[in-house]
């Protein structure tokens, strides 16, 4: 008798760092900002005034999924959080090269 679940493969360290990774904000009016990274930041909804990029804070360390670099930032007056992405240099990531040409087309 096998188990439920037995015949899915374990994934290798090289797949599991292009998975998609799952947002950890949850943007809430009901509850106070909380910072609880890695496992979850509770932020307000929307930003406020205060939100510019001196205000802004980077929590923990930059990840990388397909090439793509990204970081948690929190604004330190409100708490507002977001998902802030790095602009795209020039890199060998397959994934980037197909992203842009796939760009490059759509856009003639």
């Amino acid at each position: 008798m096998r188990r439920i679940g037995s015949n899915i493969r374990k994934q290798n360290q090289n797949a599991r760092s292009h998975r998609p990774t799952k947002n950890i904000i949850r943007y809430s009016t009901t509850e106070k900002p909380r910072n609880d990274y890695p496992r979850k930041i509770v932020s307000p909804p929307y930003p406020s005034r205060c939100c510019t990029d001196e205000n802004r804070e980077t929590i923990g360390k930059v990840q990388e999924v397909d090439g793509f670099k990204f970081c948690y930032k929190i604004c330190r007056v409100c708490g507002h959080a977001v998902k802030f992405f790095y602009p795209a240099a020039e890199s060998t990531s397959a994934a980037i090269k197909q992203y842009r040409e796939w760009k490059r087309y759509s856009v003639q």
